[in-house]
């Protein structure tokens, strides 16, 4: 380390380590006495506490597993994220109403593409005030009720709809639309529902749900478009005939790309830790470990099960 000399009463001189960066300020006193203020920078060796640093992990992992990070753009599904986004771009924009099916295996990418979609359909401004999202699940909507109900929830109308009665779904169903609109069909507003484990939805009793909303979007009453998710390829013969009869038939098929090694390299990317994570030799030893841990026999047989 070198220092300038301390000069008269009240000069600051300066330390300078081997980087040459500043590490101590020597501030001279009336007295001649030497008063050091060390210099708050963090020495570039400083490491994170374990503890930190499986906070920060879980952190990260938590963040990718639990609340979906979207890519920057779809990889391998361009024509099917092309094709609904023009699909629901006519309703958004356009007051056109449409019903499409999004079928795959688990884990090929059908709600990514949806939430790809979706994202870059609201990053329009005239779509972004105007458009209404509803999304249920076949696993938790069971039953047409608890469906309607979170219909309501979603579109923000409990107050209106009060403690009316209604005589049938289709009739509260109706009345919820109707108080969506400004006035006329050209001016109403658009709404999008998403239906995931469609399906499931099929096993509700006369269908009611899926009748109602595929009626509307056959109709003239609101622009509506409905969007349903599943793995089943034989859905469509899980709907009763006046069902099947509203639906558009329009269909996007997902399979899945990848091969065992593709996969098994995802697998290990996902539960790597980045570049930036700040202890970097925290860092390099967990992604050693993640590697050898794929590497191992035993959990490369636990991931082909799931493959």
């Amino acid at each position: 380390m070198h220092c300038d000399t301390p000069g008269r009463k009240g000069k600051i001189s300066t330390c300078f380590d081997r980087n040459g960066s500043v590490d101590v300020l020597i501030h001279t006193t009336s007295r001649t006495e030497a008063v050091i203020i060390m210099s708050k920078r963090k020495p570039k060796d400083s490491h994170l506490t374990v503890g930190e640093c499986v906070s920060q992990v879980q952190r990260l992992l938590r963040g990718r597993f639990c609340h979906q990070q979207l890519p920057p753009e779809p990889v391998g599904v361009e024509s099917q994220h092309k094709h609904l986004l023009e699909l629901l771009k006519r309703t958004a924009i356009h007051g056109e109403s449409n019903s499409v099916l999004i079928v795959g295996p688990r884990g090929a990418g059908k709600t990514m593409l949806l939430n790809c979609v979706l994202k870059e359909l609201m990053e329009e401004n005239e779509v972004k005030k105007n458009v209404l999202l509803v999304h249920l699940n076949g696993l938790l909507q069971t039953d047409d009720r608890i469906a309607l109900k979170e219909i309501t929830r979603q579109l923000h109308l409990e107050n209106v709809v009060g403690d009316k009665v209604f005589g049938s779904f289709a009739e509260n169903l109706a009345f919820l639309l109707e108080a969506l609109k400004k006035g006329n069909r050209s001016s109403s507003r658009p709404v999008l529902f998403t239906l995931d484990e469609f399906d499931l939805f099929a096993h509700h009793k006369n269908q009611t749900l899926l009748y109602n909303l595929l009626d509307i979007s056959q109709s003239a009453q609101a622009p509506v478009a409905v969007v349903g998710l599943t793995c089943r390829l034989d859905v469509l013969e899980l709907l009763e005939k006046r069902v099947k009869s509203r639906f558009s038939h329009r269909q996007i098929h997902l399979l899945s790309p990848l091969g065992f090694q593709h996969y098994l390299s995802t697998a290990r990317l996902q539960l790597s830790l980045p570049q930036d994570f700040p202890d970097c030799r925290f860092a390099e030893e967990w992604n050693a470990s993640i590697k050898a841990l794929c590497e191992d026999k035993s959990a490369e047989a636990v991931l082909r099960k799931h493959f």
